[in-house]
């Protein structure tokens, strides 16, 4: 069945198939140094840039697992990370089955108050990633139906797609819909579309706008509010011993990766924001899995290793990059990509870096304390939910620490705000000196910009520069 028998599919299909090849991905980690081997052997087959009937359900994620490229202890972290995918993934397909009660949790929000329940969450636009293990158009087919179906094309493509995925029943419908007012209108106003076509009754959290103690306060009140709807929803009671035993785990899951983002100063760079990545998705999905804090520990052990020896991810670091914006998860590889072609090592971008706190479980008032703070100090959210300041802030901050040799900007087509800044971060640039690539694409839809434009594009901007 190819991509364009979608309105054929049955209800869930996506999903089924994601979790066939995440236990796939697993089995390859268990033996890295083989797969690695298999990986390499076979790229002629899935690496090229068109995709075919041939390496259609396999070319997303030989290519999302290094193709061949990774080290071996890191793609053995990577099997822990698809050990989490597919708990979660299990968890809602028997439920869905079962007509249990699913609650979907936006992106820019965690889960840890839904498993405080005992209560399947679901990260409702998951698809944006895993549809692409189907295929590679499958997103953008998806992203078309929303559009046909009234959704404004100018809407950011990642909520669209929830539309989408929605209209041909490949998430499941929920049974309550927790949102926010942050990072961005689409959110608002597809949120409000989706609240509609489930009727699923929603809490949405009024992020506030600036990131001071009352801003933190006011958080946390919210999130006490959302216990309260929680409860009265479900008929339950929270588990507070749950809770503190899921954030003691996730404390440590952002310790580990904090301390990778900062190992990764270092010159040369011993990781790549790629593994950040990867874990960044493993948060979304199932944060308070305790095979996600394996994988986080597995990570930090290999990112150490090389960092105590004074290895870099690559054996010639030619380009340290900083990634602004939301990074490319369409073409997630491009990772590897660049550091084959051009020994150029993404050390910094706009969502794999870990600025959250270490959650004080003494007491039920500290964790929804700590928990308020960290959920505001979440990738993309930290930076788009206040002045411009918070973006270029951190930006320049980037340049300096992890010493930067260029940036390159992913203008999203949905990121309205980004583009808003965009004269700015080019003002700075030019001040400063950064050699910086502008990018107009959309990091999901291949309709507005392909991967081999993406490739010629960074090509280009490396061969001026005298780097490739």
């Amino acid at each position: 069945m190819g991509v364009k028998d979608i309105r054929t599919w049955k209800p869930m299909r996506i999903l089924k198939l994601t979790r066939l090849l995440l236990f796939l991905a697993y089995l390859l980690s268990k033996v890295p140094h083989l797969a690695n081997v298999i990986l390499y052997v076979l790229r002629p087959f899935y690496e090229p840039v068109k995709e075919t009937w041939l390496n259609r359900k396999l070319r997303y994620i030989f290519l999302t697992v290094g193709g061949g490229l990774l080290p071996a202890d890191i793609l053995r972290a990577y099997g822990y990370g698809a050990l989490a995918f597919l708990e979660n993934f299990n968890r809602v397909l028997k439920a869905h089955r079962r007509g249990e009660p699913i609650i979907w949790v936006e992106w820019i929000l965690n889960a840890e108050l839904i498993d405080a329940f005992e209560t399947v969450s679901f990260n409702n636009t998951c698809l944006n990633i895993f549809g692409n293990f189907d295929s590679m158009l499958t997103p953008s087919i998806m992203i078309e139906e929303a559009e046909r179906q009234g959704t404004p094309v100018e809407n950011c493509s990642a909520m669209k797609l929830d539309v989408g995925a929605l209209m041909y029943k490949q998430i499941p419908d929920p049974y309550l819909m927790i949102t926010a007012s942050h990072p961005c209108d689409t959110t608002v106003s597809v949120s409000q579309t989706l609240e509609y076509l489930t009727g699923a009754p929603s809490f949405i959290f009024d992020m506030p706008y600036w990131k001071d103690e009352l801003s933190y306060e006011y958080t946390e009140r919210q999130l006490w509010d959302q216990i309260r709807f929680l409860e009265e929803r479900l008929g339950r009671k929270i588990d507070w011993d749950r809770f503190k035993e899921g954030l003691d785990r996730v404390n440590k899951f952002n310790f580990y990766l904090g301390e990778i983002c900062e190992m990764q100063r270092a010159v040369p760079s011993p990781g790549s924001m790629i593994n950040l990545e990867f874990a960044w998705a493993v948060r979304e999905i199932n944060v308070m899995s305790p095979h996600a804090l394996r994988m986080a520990e597995k990570l930090y052990r290999a990112v150490k290793k090389r960092y105590e020896k004074g290895k870099g991810t690559v054996k010639d670091e030619k380009v340290r990059v900083l990634l602004w914006f939301p990074p490319i998860a369409f073409f997630m590889y491009i990772f590897k990509w660049m550091e084959k072609e051009f020994g150029a090592v993404i050390v910094a971008d706009f969502i794999g870096q870990v600025a959250t706190v270490q959650i004080d479980t003494s007491s039920k008032e500290s964790m929804i304390r700590g928990l308020a703070r960290t959920q505001t100090n979440l990738a993309m959210g930290r930076q788009c939910h206040g002045p411009v300041e918070y973006i270029t802030d951190e930006m320049e901050w980037f340049f300096e620490a992890y010493q930067v040799d260029c940036m390159i900007f992913t203008g999203h087509q949905g990121c309205k705000h980004g583009w808003a800044a965009a004269r700015i971060i080019q003002d700075i640039c030019k001040k400063r000196g950064m050699p910086a690539l502008y990018l107009s694409l959309d990091i999901m839809d291949q309709r507005y910009l392909n991967e081999q434009g993406i490739r010629d594009e960074i090509t280009s901007f490396f061969k001026s520069h005298g780097w490739a």
